[in-house]
């Protein structure tokens, strides 16, 4: 009987495939583990500095709101305090122009203080001493000149100006000193501003003529009455004409007193000087409603128009 050969499984010969295949095994596991730990660790880095910047963030804010509330606080209180010393009868005519030289230096862009200074202005008039009556006359052009300029300042940067001169008349020896007489005049003269919309590929050039024209003056008020009339048109077509007539003196102030344009846009005039029998300086002042007072609030719809815009 023949010997039987025992049954030896074939091997299969592993070629470098297989050879590559069990070193990677082991090398990926790691890499996956590594890979794993490496965005776990940066993973929490990133939330950390997230919860970090916006603890920063909000102790930020509240800090600068809780600084806002304490000096709107402040401020109310020291407002209600000169306001009520500024009108109480008791107090000078100096402690009152004093009161109003704090109230015009803190609340200048938030309040419309003319009527403050035309009631000062009144009451400096009765003043019965003359050399007093020039000197509290002076501070109070002073601290006007001061605000309007400090105002034109704020501007700078977003507005337009040009400047004026008002001539006197020939016959200025009608004026006759401490009568308050109301003269009359014929001055007038026009400057061109213009400002663009651009919506996509299209632009708008919106073109305001402002016209000025001088009616009457005061020498002893250093006033004047003007008309101002703005054409306004977009790329040459008309759109309509503004026109008011008001008096001009020491006590308007551009980021107040102004006329609304559409478009959102200011024109202001201002009167930088009153050198009677030589000229009155007058400047148009043509900035954005967002540089305007605090109490200039804009309408809804151009809100709205902006924020179309800017999509």
């Amino acid at each position: 009987m023949a010997t039987e050969k025992p049954l030896v499984p074939n091997k299969k010969r592993r070629d470098k495939w297989d050879k590559l295949a069990i070193l990677i095994q082991p090398i990926g596991g790691i890499v996956a583990a590594i890979t794993i730990a490496l965005v776990s660790y940066y993973g929490s880095v990133y939330l950390n500095n997230k919860q970090n910047n916006e603890a920063k963030n909000r102790l930020y804010t509240e800090l600068m709101s809780s600084r806002e509330q304490a000096e709107s606080a402040l401020r109310k209180d020291m407002f209600n305090s000169i306001l009520g010393t500024i009108l109480k009868d008791s107090s000078t005519l100096d402690e009152k122009i004093l009161q109003l030289e704090l109230l015009a230096y803190n609340f200048h862009e938030s309040l419309n203080l003319m009527p403050l200074f035309d009631y000062l202005n009144r009451h400096i008039s009765k003043e019965t001493n003359n050399d007093l009556k020039k000197e509290f006359r002076k501070r109070l052009y002073k601290m006007a000149r001061d605000v309007t300029s400090k105002q034109i300042s704020s501007l700078e940067g977003s507005t337009a100006k040009e400047m004026m001169f008002i001539t006197f008349p020939a016959d200025t020896a009608k004026y006759k000193p401490g009568l308050s007489q109301e003269l009359t005049i014929d001055w007038k003269d026009s400057k061109l501003f213009c400002d663009t919309i651009k919506v996509g590929k299209t632009v708008d050039v919106y073109k305001r003529v402002v016209y000025l024209k001088a009616l009457a003056y005061n020498v002893d008020e250093k006033s004047v009455n003007v008309r101002l009339d703005i054409e306004n048109s977009i790329n040459d077509k008309f759109i309509n004409m503004v026109t008011q007539e008001f008096t001009i003196d020491y006590f308007q102030f551009p980021m107040i007193d102004n006329t609304r344009l559409s478009n959102d846009m200011r024109c202001a005039v201002v009167m930088r000087d009153f050198d009677f029998p030589n000229f009155i300086q007058v400047d148009i002042l043509y900035f954005p409603g967002s540089h305007s007072s605090l109490k200039e609030k804009p309408y809804y719809d151009e809100v709205m128009k902006k924020l179309l815009l800017e999509k």
